[in-house]
């Protein structure tokens, strides 16, 4: 059986699997995920597809997908088996980096 191929242009039409795609093989390989980045573009179409068209205020519950506000670590978490801290606008990278 193939793996599932995932391609660049593909996270502009959902950034959401792009995500759970890159954060699939991490688990994979045995290993926990510990920061998400996206760069300027995929964080505007983020927020889109959680039905934002900008970044909330801080504590904003989004209208859906899988991401909360945790005041503990000051910041938006994606959730998975583990709450994965995100990083927007990211000027360093162009795209999805799960680390």
């Amino acid at each position: 059986m193939s793996d599932f191929e995932w391609y660049m242009p593909q996270d502009e039409l959902s950034v959401h699997v792009g995500i759970n795609h890159r954060i699939s093989l991490i688990y994979k390989e045995k290993m926990v995920p510990s920061l998400i980045r996206l760069g300027k573009h995929h964080t505007r179409l983020f927020w889109k597809e959680c039905g934002h068209w900008y970044i909330p205020r801080p504590g904003t519950k989004p209208r859906m997908g899988n991401i909360i506000w945790v005041p503990e670590k000051n910041c938006y978490c994606y959730k998975s088996r583990v709450l994965i801290p995100m990083r927007f606008n990211d000027t360093k990278i162009y795209g999805i980096i799960v680390e």
